[in-house]
C-alpha cells in the first residue's frame, strides 16, 4: 500500500519540487501502520503521529510559499480539521489520536489550499458513515447489539479522505 501510494506520489506532475511531495512521502510510509494499529486497537499512536506532524507544519508553510499561497493557510486548515474533532472528542465520539491525525492532514490538505478540506471531510465522514450504517445492520442481522455506542476506528476514514482530496486535486490540477 505504501509503494503505491508512494509511487502514485512521485509520478505526480504537479508535485515536482514541491516540499509537499516530501510530506506525502511520508504519509504514505505512516500510512498503512496506521490503518493496521487503529483497525487492530482502536489508536493512533503519538509515536508516528507527532512526528509527522512536527514536520508537516514547517512543510506546510514552505511548501505555501513555494506556490505563492498564504503561508498560514496550512496550518488554519489544520487547525480546522483539529478544532472540529476535537469538538467531537469532547463529547466523547472520537479519542485524542484522531485529533492529532486530524490536525497532521489538515496541514497536509491545506498544502493545496482550504478548499481542499472540504472534499476530504465529505470522503472522511461519508465514508465512515456508511461502514458505520454497515456495521450496525450485519451486527444487528445477527442478533448482535449494535447501536449508536458501536465503536469503529475513524483513522482510516480520515486517512482515506485525505488521500482522495490529494488525488483528486492533483488530478483537476
Amino acid at each position: 500500500m505504501a509503494a503505491v501510494l508512494i509511487a502514485g506520489t512521485v509520478a505526480s506532475e504537479g508535485l515536482h519540487l514541491r516540499p509537499v511531495a516530501i510530506l506525502l512521502v511520508w504519509l504514505a510510509c505512516i500510512t498503512p501502520p496506521l490503518v493496521r494499529i487503529d483497525l487492530a486497537e482502536h489508536r493512533l499512536p503519538n509515536r508516528i503521529v507527532l512526528p509527522a506532524l512536527a514536520v508537516a507544519v514547517p512543510l506546510g508553510i514552505f511548501d505555501a510559499m513555494v506556490v505563492g499561497r498564504m503561508p498560514a493557510e496550512p496550518l488554519l486548515a489544520g487547525l480546522l480539521v483539529g478544532g472540529a474533532l476535537y469538538a467531537c472528542a469532547a463529547f466523547g465520539g472520537l479519542g485524542m489520536g484522531d485529533v492529532k491525525l486530524g490536525a497532521l492532514l489538515g496541514v497536509t490538505v491545506g498544502c493545496f489550499g482550504m478548499t481542499a478540506v472540504l472534499p476530504f471531510a465529505v470522503v472522511s465522514i461519508c465514508s465512515a458513515g456508511v461502514v458505520g450504517a454497515i456495521v450496525v445492520v450485519a451486527t444487528r442481522s445477527t442478533g448482535g447489539s449494535a447501536g449508536w455506542r458501536t465503536r469503529i476506528p475513524f483513522g482510516p476514514f480520515l486517512l482515506l479522505g485525505c488521500w482522495s482530496a490529494v488525488a483528486l486535486l492533483v488530478i483537476t490540477g
